[in-house]
Formats: structure tokens, sequence, C-alpha cells
């Protein structure tokens, strides 16, 4: 089963964590293998025995925080955004019309659509009007249907997803080191270890159905832990444009 995950703060104790999660602390203590449950690091990962995948209740912060919303817009609904993704993600689900990608490009699609809904939770609570659009040297800017990259290529639009997948990784990960509230930082690291895992999918979507081997950006890093403030995106191992080229053959192997 596809439990979700709890990423740890300082405090944490499993007693809070089970309790905010309306969970047996027992079993949580036992699906998670805990030899030392009052042993808890900041970081450390723990699997929720929920029935159904929920996430963390979003408390209240104390003020509004514009600064902090301003940064949140482009994660929310900027060019490179949850809603720009969500909404590629269904419009290249439709295009390729096969079993294999709507079975790989849907539940990614409502995980990026579960991001915007917390992303706009997180915008309410910072005291702004969560619609759609973000700043843009220091102007508004509504969102637009033109962010979305229309390719029709399966292998162009995979190679394209994980490159987008791992920067938004990144992304997330700068911002959860930027804002200094613990409800907004687990949030969005926890947004970050799904959107790396969504990097190995479309990789492995790659290799599975084309025989072609582009690795994760991602690979050798643990995305499931809080990442050190000096961390830097390293460099890609392929050109910024390798998508324009890179062609699939006629059929995807068997």
């Amino acid at each position: 089963m596809d439990y979700p995950q709890y990423v740890v703060r300082p405090g944490d104790t499993i007693y809070n964590i089970s309790r905010t999660y309306h969970v047996d602390m027992t079993e949580m203590i036992h699906l998670n293998h805990l030899r030392h449950p009052d042993r808890l690091y900041p970081g450390q990962v723990l699997l929720v025995p929920v029935t159904e995948h929920a996430d963390p209740p979003f408390n209240r912060v104390s003020e509004p925080n514009l600064t902090y919303a301003i940064w949140l817009y482009d994660a929310y609904a900027g060019k490179e955004s949850e809603l720009t993704t969500t909404t590629a993600y269904l419009y290249q689900a439709v295009i390729l019309d096969r079993p294999e990608f709507d079975a790989l490009l849907q539940p990614i699609a409502y995980d990026e659509l579960r991001h915007l809904n917390l992303l706009g939770q997180i915008l309410r609570q910072l005291g702004v009007d969560p619609r759609y659009g973000s700043f843009q040297k220091t102007r508004w800017t509504d969102w637009r249907s033109r962010y979305i990259h229309y390719q029709t290529d399966p292998c162009q639009i995979l190679e394209r997803n994980m490159r987008d997948e791992a920067a938004t990784y990144y992304a997330y990960m700068e911002l959860s080191q930027k804002i200094s509230i613990p409800e907004i930082q687990n949030t969005l690291i926890q947004i970050a270890c799904e959107e790396g895992h969504h990097c190995q999918c479309f990789a492995n979507a790659l290799q599975q159905l084309y025989g072609i081997d582009i690795p994760c950006p991602l690979a050798g890093i643990e995305p499931s832990l809080s990442a050190p403030p000096e961390m830097k995106p390293p460099e890609p191992p392929f050109p910024e444009d390798v998508g324009l080229n890179l062609e699939c053959p006629a059929d995807p192997q068997p």
C-alpha cells in the first residue's frame, strides 16, 4: 500500500504525529520499524498508516506575509507551476491516447492538482487571494495557456517532463529553506519529495517503453530527506534543448 509520508521536524514526537493524523501510535511504530520511537530526528521520513492519502492539516499562520506569498505564487500558478504542470499532463494523456500513458500521466497529474490545492490553502493563510497568476518583475500576470509546451512526440514529452520535475524538486527545496514557517516548510519538502518520485517515473518510462536510458537528474541524491542549505542543483547531464532532437522509435517496446 502507498502510504503518505511525513517529514519529521524539530520537536516532533511519535505521539504528536500520531495525534495529528488520528492514527494509532503503536501501528505507526510497527509500520516504520522503529526500534527507538523516542529518537526521531529532523528530516526523518515516516510512513503514516492511513487508509486514504491524506495531507497533514495546515495550521493557521500567525500573521499574513506578502513576501512569502509572492514567492509561492510562482510555484502555484506561474509559468513553471503546479497549474501549468497539471494542465500539461492531462493534455499529454489525451494527445498520446494510449493506455500506458494514461496509467503514467493521469496519477501524476492528480498529484500536481493536490499540490495546487495545498499551495492555494497556504496562500490564503498568508493573507492573499489564491487567484491563478504570479508576479513577474513586480507586476501581476494572469496565468496563460501558452505556458504549456504543446509537444506531441512521446519521447520529447517524457524527457522534458523528467527534466522539469527535477528542476521543480530543487525549487521547492530552495523555497523550504527561505520560508521560516515550519508548517509551510514541511509541506514544501513533502511536495519536493513527490516531484522527485515523478522525475524517476518519467526516466523509467523512457527506458522501459523506448529503451532510451537518460538518468533522472536527481539520481545519486536522496529526495526524501531535507537538503542542506549549501546544496546546489548539479549541471544537467544533457543540453537544455536535447528534447528538441530526441525522437521515439515508431512503436514502444513491448
